[in-house]
């Protein structure tokens, strides 16, 4: 009896599962009542006495209400899911929650994406819900990108076992599901009840939020969501650090000694500055040193493209690929994730290396670091130029404004050769060649244009993308297919007033067009560019670059890349889902395509455009190759 009255003020029972388990325990059914009369009052007593006003309140409801309602606290705006049945409390409890909207996703996967999409272009949190394991192994994916790019996405998922009877291998069960997502998140739990509910949702924002961002999984058995739970509320203002770290400053004076001594220091900046708006600070250090400024694959284009310091992008292998300069002595991170696909490290042992970020985990890992800086790269930013400022006497100011020349002059040539590529004697052809779709494209965009990119191995070039204020990029850094098409329509969702363009290849439109149809239903005004080349270019290329004397390049055979007879109507797709859409050949179709598109922004409408492009890549022998069928093997021909 007296565990029963604890469930009933701890509001894990109603007034009617009281009733049944006292009288199950042998009680009358108006003793019961009676009892149920006398605890009442002390309840509410209990309740008013412990709600303080101020960012903690005291709340009871359902599981679900617990959920929402903390949500609300966490500054959650929007929950992207597919459809649960066990999360129908959860929805009960929107209903008169309007502040805290849910977008229906049709896929898993794609929604996930759209979650990021948002994230990654607001800066404010989201949520994405799954319907149980079933849900969680299609988001995983998008999950996957979201720990590699390191957006701080919470994902949820419920388990179907009721804890009643878990460990029965029931319908769509599975084994301490909260440790699946285990090694792509930051927090990974599943909550022991329904009063733990919101205490779990603070801590997943709390740890994904928490730099270096990443995301976080939550889940509790299907009946807590039902089950009634006496909770605190609290603002996210007061459970979340949010932090803000400044450098060593011993370590802050030896980097500024090492920059200022350098012949040809180089600057490779990454995404944790336009997470910390920090654009104007590496422009200034770079300015004051006359350094020139590189970047490796990340999310973003955290440097003016435009610059004269800006000398391109370093290949995801090692420094010493670079095309200008040869001679760095002293290379410094600000952000950057210095991925590493090589044997060899990115940066040689042989130069002197500074590392700031605040991702202090994937410091050292290959490269050795002479100076660490763990930080907020913005504050870092602050502290390290002004240490370099009161060591610039006029003889180094003077050797900063040589080397800014020797730069210009570089990145001046490298502008001037890459604008030839109107010059490639293909550039009228039809079907267009995937160049010319992405230079047609760059003419069009507006000048503050966002470009999500899932293009393959194409290169966004000239666009002159800018972080400040000019054209942005979002880049599948991930790798993990599928993501380009949610993610535009999520990045349009946290900003409407600017234009989004997402430009994805055949095969990875493929893995992820659902969100087309969320374009459609919120009149998301997106234009999708997709390059159907009809095949997996880049696993084709890539095979015979790997196997230039196999049996492959002999026979002619390449059973992995053809995606031809019958060929795949995107078009038609994209109709399908409520997107108009066309099929284009030729520059002048794709210029007239592009127009159409802009008019259809205008309605609120979204626009695709299936961009037929020349099946090719580059063969073994520098040569273009097409793919063809003979019989039921997949071939290529020279051509």
């Amino acid at each position: 009896m007296r565990d029963i009255v604890h469930r009933y003020l701890a509001n894990s029972v109603s007034r009617r599962g009281f009733l049944d388990n006292m009288t199950k325990a042998g009680i009358t059914l108006s003793a019961a009542e009676s009892v149920l009369s006398a605890l009442s009052e002390p309840a509410q007593a209990q309740t008013a006495a412990a709600a303080p006003a101020g960012p903690v309140k005291q709340f009871q409801g359902t599981g679900g209400a617990c959920l929402a309602e903390q949500l609300i606290a966490c500054g959650v705006k929007y929950v992207f899911g597919n459809s649960a049945s066990e999360d129908a409390p959860f929805y009960e409890a929107l209903v008169d929650r309007p502040q805290l909207q849910y977008i229906l996703t049709p896929h898993e996967g794609p929604g996930a994406a759209m979650a990021a999409g948002y994230i990654k272009a607001s800066q404010q949190p989201a949520i994405v819900m799954q319907a149980g394991a079933v849900g969680l192994m299609n988001a995983m994916g998008q999950t996957y990108n979201a720990y590699k790019e390191q957006t701080p996405l919470v994902v949820y998922a419920y388990r179907s076992d009721q804890s009643k009877r878990s460990g029965r291998d029931g319908f769509e069960e599975i084994a301490n599901q909260e440790q699946v997502p285990q090694p792509i998140t930051k927090y990974s739990w599943s909550a022991q009840g329904s009063s733990m509910i919101a205490e779990t949702v603070r801590n997943a924002f709390k740890t994904a939020w928490t730099p270096p961002h990443g995301p976080s999984y939550l889940t509790w058995h299907s009946d807590y969501t039902a089950e009634r739970a006496r909770v605190e509320i609290i603002q996210q203002s007061h459970y979340d650090p949010r932090m803000h770290v400044r450098p060593n400053p011993t370590e802050v004076e030896r980097a500024a000694e090492m920059l200022v001594g350098a012949k040809m220091p180089l600057l490779i900046v990454g995404d944790e500055i336009t997470k910390s708006k920090a654009v104007v600070k590496a422009i200034k250090l770079a300015e004051l040193l006359g350094m020139p400024v590189s970047q490796m694959r990340q999310l973003w284009a955290n440097f003016p493209e435009a610059h004269p310091l800006f000398v391109g992008y370093v290949p995801a292998n090692t420094l010493g690929s670079i095309t200008w300069p040869k001679d760095a002595d002293v290379v410094i991170n600000v952000g950057n994730k210095m991925q590493q696909s090589g044997i060899a490290p990115v940066v040689p042992h042989s130069v002197k290396f500074i590392d700031m970020r605040i991702d202090y985990n994937n410091m050292g890992k290959a490269m050795t670091t002479d100076v660490p800086l763990v930080c907020d790269v913005g504050l870092g930013l602050d502290d390290l130029i002004a240490a370099v400022e009161q060591l610039m006497t006029p003889a180094l100011r003077a050797a900063a404004a040589d080397r800014a020349v020797q730069v210009r002059t570089f990145s001046e040539r490298s502008r001037m050769l890459r604008s030839q590529i109107v010059n490639n004697p293909e550039w009228n052809n039809d079907p267009l060649i995937a160049d010319r779709v992405t230079w047609e494209v760059a003419q069009f965009a507006d000048p503050d244009a966002i470009i999500v990119h899932e293009a393959g191995a194409n290169v966004m070039h000239s666009f002159d993308f800018n972080p400040l204020g000019g054209r942005e990029l979002f880049f599948y850094y991930g790798g993990h297919l599928g993501s380009g098409v949610g993610t535009a329509a999520g990045v349009k969702l946290a900003r409407p007033n600017q234009q989004v363009i997402a430009m994805v290849g055949d095969g990875s439109f493929l893995f992820g067009p659902h969100a087309l149809w969320n374009m459609a239903r919120l009149e998301l005004p997106v234009i999708t560019v997709v390059y159907n080349n009809h095949a997996y270019a880049g696993p084709l290329s890539r095979s015979i670059a790997e196997l230039p004397s196999g049996r492959m390049v002999e026979t002619g055979q390449y059973v992995h890349g053809y995606l031809g007879k019958p060929d795949i109507n995107i078009a038609s797709i994209a109709e399908g889902f409520g997107v108009r859409a066309e099929v284009v050949r030729n520059p002048g179709e794709l210029k007239a395509a592009l127009v159409r598109a802009k008019a259809s922004s205008v309605e609120g409408k979204p626009y695709l455009i299936d961009v037929q492009v020349a099946r090719r890549g580059v063969a073994w022998n520098g040569e273009p190759w097409v793919p063809q069928i003979s019989g039921a093997a997949m071939r290529t021909k020279k051509v």
